[in-house]
């Protein structure tokens, strides 16, 4: 059995899915199943959405004069942005005189040999 949308119910779930309404909210609107309105409506609705995401970047701009904070949200929250930085830092490792790295060593092996004797 093929179910066919009328005009007025299309139109609805264009306005939904435009508003970025998910898929139980919709079909619950237009009084249809979750899985009937997918199958039948779910490129669609991704692709008003998609509109609805699109609008809303191109609005982030304009709001961003009067309000920040509202930008921040909608951009963290619809459309998955951060406010996360990433810092990088390079990490200088010291070279030190071969006499000093000699001396490291041969007192490394004195603490070993103590060690060694220790446990005898």
């Amino acid at each position: 059995m093929a179910v066919c949308f009328n005009d007025e119910q299309m139109q609805e779930i264009e306005r939904l899915a435009l508003l970025n309404c998910n898929s139980n909210t919709i079909a619950e609107a237009v009084g249809v199943a979750v899985s009937t309105l997918k199958r039948h409506c779910e490129r669609k609705m991704r692709h008003w959405r998609a509109l609805y995401r699109v609008n809303l970047r191109e609005s982030q701009g304009k709001l961003s004069e009067t309000s920040p904070d509202l930008v921040k949200f909608l951009g963290k929250n619809v459309l998955g942005q951060t406010d996360k930085q990433i810092i990088a830092s390079e990490t200088v490792v010291p070279k030190i005189k071969a006499e000093e790295a000699e001396a490291y060593e041969a007192a490394g092996e004195a603490f070993k040999l103590k060690r060694a004797m220790e446990g005898t």
